[in-house]
């Protein structure tokens, strides 16, 4: 574990997610990542080396006072969070800039605070923290409240164990090993989704074997749905971190045949850990 992204404009959202990092980033000995982005309109285009070009047809003044004032207010986000911290400045989209910083500096792991949505607003629009935990290569939490004061006791991973291995799951037990915290595996069982107890056991301790996994509990959970079956069974636990695969569907794939991880990402204020289940 060496690097964590964490995208801030300086908002109260995103102290969310400077604060879980810090407290994270101590655990796993990790470096992290202050990214802030100045978002540029489109008819401006910048140099190779990521600087505003200029050309003398467009004004470039408001982008670089947006520059100034960000990192002005920089220093002070450091002391109040992560003093040591890297911090990197850059134009462009914020989604775009946050998923390309993280692949090209091989970012082990993405922090941000997001907002909840829901209803219109959710099919036609995308938050930064579910567009981000859809597409991004490495690992992301999203949270959307203050959790500075908490202790991870407990860590869920929510799957349908249908096989012995969860791609880019190391993460979530990175963290659990880090933090000392007991581990759940969860298979939500629905009426369109149903899979005999014993055959979904066997998956799972086909799944702690080959992790050599300590401290860990299996568990299915009936439920109408998958997303209510994760929901109630980690307010029934008291579940501090949700760890789900993604398959990161996109625009009509994702309506049509939905997404459980979008959809948490987006309704549920505990910490939500996604992770990439394939290309």
């Amino acid at each position: 574990m060496q690097k964590v992204l964490v995208p801030v404009d300086f908002s109260e959202i995103s102290a969310y997610g400077s604060s879980l990092a810090a407290k994270i980033a101590i655990y796993l000995n990790a470096e992290i990542h202050f990214l802030h982005v100045i978002n540029l309109p489109s008819h401006i285009l910048l140099n190779e080396d990521g600087s505003i070009f200029e050309d003398g047809d467009f004004d470039t003044s408001i982008p670089k006072e947006k520059l100034k004032i960000a990192q002005e207010k920089m220093p002070n986000w450091l002391a109040t969070y992560a003093p040591l911290a890297k911090t990197q400045f850059l134009f462009g989209t914020v989604n775009d800039v946050v998923l390309k910083y993280a692949k090209q500096n091989n970012v082990d792991l993405i922090i941000m605070g997001t907002h909840a949505v829901s209803g219109a607003q959710e099919l036609f629009n995308h938050t930064h923290g579910e567009y981000v935990a859809m597409h991004s290569n490495a690992p992301v939490i999203t949270l959307k409240c203050d959790r500075s004061d908490m202790e991870v006791k407990s860590i869920v991973i929510a799957s349908s164990f249908a096989s012995e291995d969860i791609p880019h799951v190391e993460m979530a037990l990175a963290l659990q090993k880090a933090l000392n915290a007991k581990l759940y595996l969860l298979r939500v069982n629905t009426p369109k989704d149903f899979m005999a107890d014993g055959k979904v056991l066997n998956h799972m301790n086909a799944f702690v074997s080959n992790h050599q996994l300590q401290d860990v509990e299996l568990a299915i959970y009936n439920d109408e749905n998958i997303e209510d079956g994760i929901v109630h069974y980690v307010a029934k636990e008291n579940i501090d971190i949700i760890c789900i695969g993604s398959w990161q569907r996109t625009g009509l794939n994702k309506l049509i045949n939905g997404c459980v991880s979008s959809d948490l990402v987006n309704h549920i204020y505990k910490p939500i850990l996604t992770f990439k289940l394939k290309n």
